[in-house]
């Protein structure tokens, strides 16, 4: 009962307001649309050079032809119109994980992996979530028929777990591989070797380079360590979860000024956790006084007003 009644207030906690999700799901869209991903350019590369690491795409023997390459760039383009009206969004939710997860998996199929889950399932996610639940064409329609669409805590809770055991998953190999050990600057070894070898440094490379404090340096890979691997257990804490997110955005921030690394996608995975914080800050600049929202009532979907979920 007790483990019951805590989940209901963790879902309720980290439910997203219909709006801001909204918010994220057109900026999104956008996003996708404004810096689409080349995968074109896999179709050009010898296909001796195909290795898929183990998973469904090892079962291909060879990349599909160009012309699927430049049907999943098509694909991924109308499902960005859809999700930014927000037509039919849960299908077009699913249907754009599916093609972007689809895409990286074939031009990481050359030896080069990145780190882009998160962004690529985030739709699902948020889809599970209510981003359509305000401002687009499926509220819309709800709202003719006289029932509104719905925001849920549940899918937030378990987006906040799935981002915190990939940031813990990142932090572990770096606690076993020495960034713990006093003796070592495993953050100034990376900058370093950008100095060495500049085939892509940050903006601010040489001069963080060039600060000679053993101290400063430690500190940043200790804090590394924790920004990553403390979120598993903040998690149960919503408010110091979002303050570890906040750090993690500054965390980011510092990685692309130190090593060119850009985590610009990240943001749209992290910015669902700051619902309630943003909602709280528009209230009060409204002069309005903030409703924080129920945080003991149980999981139960929240209500989308007609006068909300209409297009603005």
């Amino acid at each position: 009962m007790f483990l019951r009644d805590h989940i209901d207030q963790l879902c309720e906690a980290y439910r997203g307001d219909a709006r801001f999700l909204a918010v994220i799901r057109i900026l999104f869209a956008l996003y996708v649309i404004a810096f689409p991903i080349d995968y074109t350019w896999a179709g050009e590369v010898p296909s001796i050079l195909f290795h898929p690491q183990s998973g469904p795409f090892s079962l291909l023997s060879s990349l599909p032809s160009e012309n699927f390459l430049v049907g999943l760039e098509v694909a991924r383009f109308i499902l960005a119109i859809a999700i930014l009206v927000g037509y039919r969004t849960t299908a077009a939710s699913i249907a754009m994980t599916l093609t972007l997860m689809t895409g990286s998996g074939l031009v990481n199929s050359f030896g080069k992996v990145d780190h882009f889950i998160l962004f690529e399932i985030l739709p699902v996610a948020m889809a599970a979530a209510g981003w359509g639940a305000a401002w687009s064409l499926d509220a819309r329609r709800s709202r003719t028929q006289r029932k509104a669409l719905q925001t849920r805590g549940l899918p937030m809770l378990i987006w906040a777990v799935t981002v915190a055991y990939a940031l813990f998953t990142a932090a572990l190999p770096k606690a076993a591989s020495g960034w713990l050990n006093p003796e070592l600057q495993a953050t100034r070894g990376y900058v370093a070797r950008d100095v060495a070898d500049p085939t892509k440094l940050g903006p601010l490379t040489h001069e963080l380079f060039d600060i000679h404090s053993e101290w400063l340096w430690k500190a940043l890979d200790y804090a590394t360590v924790f920004a990553e691997g403390w979120l598993i257990v903040a998690v149960l804490f919503p408010v110091l979860f979002r303050i570890g997110i906040v750090v993690l955005l500054g965390f980011h921030l510092g990685v692309y000024l130190a090593l060119g690394i850009e985590f610009d996608s990240y943001i749209f995975v992290y910015l669902p956790f700051l619902s309630a914080p943003a909602v709280w800050v528009t209230k009060r600049v409204l002069g309005r006084r903030p409703d924080i929202g129920r945080t003991s009532a149980p999981e139960t979907p929240r209500q989308v007003s007609p006068a909300s979920s209409d297009a603005p």
